[in-house]
């Protein structure tokens, strides 16, 4: 049996250095954007990047080095792209906007490349090693098989980019993870993400309940440059409302935050949620809840009912678990009910979005090609939905650009993942890893947001910090693993 150190061991301080570099150099990306030339605004980010990859191969050199801080920083920018960019939207043309927006998953390819060319401080083990090699595989066919149907499809070369940079996501940010967790403690990983949303928690309640934010911020421009519509009365785009309606006429503002808009806040906060349980911090889930219900979230509200069905499977005995499961089927039930009876059609749009996939599988079943359906894709083509049913759905759109390989990928890749999630020894671990797969599986499902960047970036980072931990304490251990002891007091 192997011991583990308490996330309660671990200290919260900022890693000043690579903070006020990375925070220095974001103020810089952000003056570069207004000046009205993309070359500029490429070549500052190109010199921040390389000074914070520079610090961070530094850091790799140190004897028990400690590089979370450097794992969080494209969740920092997708937590505050939303008015970083706000500032200076009135100056920004659509072309430099489009590469600002990107700029997180850029540096996220950069993590990844300083990642596998470090030496390591011990030799991977036998199984990391074979997890490693098998994810690398999924994404290189899913890069080879995307490319080839650009080619052949000849999709909008945009649209096929946008498309790509979250179909691949969750395979990176899990490599990522991977590789870090030889240098990486996912505890204090946890911790930086739980500060972070704690600033964005109280940047929502801002926004939220003063009159005017955004517009005066001037939102209406970052999004019709986006190439998406806004409001006419509020200025605001349709998706900071509910579409759930509590009083006929009358849509909820949800709270976005500092976040793109509602959806990648939602998902964010249910990922700070078991951040915070895992730290065991009771006050920050209990704000992290009420963040989650004003932000109108249906995904973080999912994930929340994944992670009571693992909690209870692994904490309870077997019949408060069943007793547990028929309660939370009863309750999402019901807030089906509420949402179809209550809705403007967002609901039933999720849910066809992600059965439309199977429908027009047999009638494409190499897929139309990248850039051919989904939301996002339809920002940049106006063709990519017209001949397509498939909308709102993450996993129905790998399906339905990508066809049989996409399918036969994605299947492999989460079988896998969740045969390592259910062998994870420490019970907590295996926990937060469950209610992570669990929580990211139903909303990619249904909602094409979640395999963002903005959104996949922490789910798959925690997975492989935790992963990679749990296969090198295993190796490290001589002794039969033995079923791990329930937790008297688990919350």
């Amino acid at each position: 049996m192997y011991t583990k150190k308490t996330a309660s061991e671990f200290s919260p301080r900022v890693d000043i250095v690579p903070f006020l570099l990375f925070g220095g150099g974001l103020v810089l990306i952000t003056v570069a954007a207004s000046l009205g030339s993309i070359a500029i605004l490429a070549a500052v980010a190109a010199v921040v990047f390389f000074s914070v990859t520079a610090q961070l191969i530094h850091r790799l050199a140190e004897r028990k080095a400690e590089i979370s801080f450097f794992l969080i920083i494209p969740t920092i920018m997708s937590a505050t792209q939303n008015v970083y960019l706000t500032t200076v939207a009135d100056a920004m043309d659509s072309g430099r906007l489009q590469f600002a927006i990107i700029l997180n998953f850029l540096f996220s390819v950069a993590l990844y490349l300083v990642l596998i060319s470090a030496k390591k401080p011990a030799p991977e083990g036998k199984a990391l090693r074979k997890l490693i090699k098998a994810v690398t595989t999924c994404l290189a066919i899913l890069v080879l098989y995307g490319a080839a149907t650009v080619v052949l499809f000849q999709h909008d070369l945009a649209a096929a980019a946008a498309s790509s940079r979250n179909i691949v996501a969750p395979f990176l940010f899990l490599l990522i993870g991977l590789h870090a967790s030889a240098w990486a403690k996912h505890a204090v990983y946890l911790r930086y993400l739980v500060m972070l949303g704690f600033v964005a928690i109280v940047f929502g309640f801002i926004e939220a309940n003063t009159p005017d934010f955004w517009q005066t911020l001037n939102l209406r421009d970052l999004w019709e440059k986006k190439g998406i519509s806004v409001q006419q009365d509020s200025g605001l785009p349709k998706n900071f409302f509910a579409s759930e309606q509590v009083v006929p006429g009358e849509f909820l503002r949800r709270m976005a935050g500092p976040f793109a808009d509602p959806v990648n806040f939602g998902t964010f906060l249910f990922a700070v949620f078991m951040a915070a349980w895992y730290l065991r911090g009771l006050l920050c889930q209990i704000a992290t809840v009420a963040a989650m219900v004003l932000a109108v979230s249906k995904g973080a509200l999912l994930g929340l009912i994944v992670f009571l069905a693992f909690w209870t499977r692994f904490y309870a005995s077997r019949t408060s678990h069943i007793i547990a499961l028929l309660l939370l089927a009863a309750g999402a039930y019901n807030f089906y009910l509420f949402t179809v009876s209550s809705s403007t059609g967002s609901t039933a749009a999720h849910i066809d979005g992600f059965t439309a996939a199977f429908v027009e599988f047999p009638h494409h079943p190499l897929g139309r090609g990248l850039g051919s359906s989904g939301v996002l894709a339809g920002l940049f083509s106006e063709g990519s939905e017209s001949t397509s049913a498939v909308t709102e759905s993450g996993l129905g759109m790998v399906i339905g650009q990508l066809g049989i390989v996409g399918l036969a990928v994605y299947l492999v890749f989460f079988v896998q993942l969740s045969k390592h999630v259910l062998r994870i020894k420490d019970l907590r671990d295996r926990t937060l890893a469950a209610g992570l797969l669990g929580g990211f599986l139903l909303n990619a499902a249904f909602n094409e947001v979640a395999l963002s960047p903005n959104s996949a970036a922490p789910y798959f980072i925690i997975l492989g910090l935790v992963i990679g931990s749990d296969l090198a304490a295993q190796q490290e251990s001589d002794a039969v693993p033995a079923v791990p002891r329930r937790e008297a007091f688990p919350l």
